[in-house]
């Protein structure tokens, strides 16, 4: 699949459960989009939660305090 916004590939998370494979919403690492409304970042929409968690654009989660959303805010305060 390409992005919708800047044509560029999207990929997405999957997950074998044993029974069956649960996939995650497709992505784009250029612009941000997701076909799941609550993960698109493409507008500028802010990645940092309240409590201080990062999403991403697949459908991910990283709760306060985990080395990804601690790298994360890292890097806005770096730029």
């Amino acid at each position: 699949m390409h992005c919708p916004k800047c044509s560029n590939p999207c990929n997405r998370d999957s997950v074998d459960v044993g029974v069956g494979v649960i996939h995650g919403p497709y992505g784009c690492s250029r612009c941000g989009w997701s076909e799941d409304a609550e993960y698109d970042l493409s507008d500028g929409k802010d990645p940092v939660d309240d409590k201080g968690g990062v999403i991403d654009q697949w459908g991910g989660y990283w709760p306060p305090g985990s080395p990804r959303a601690m790298a994360f805010k890292l890097g806005r305060k770096c730029s």
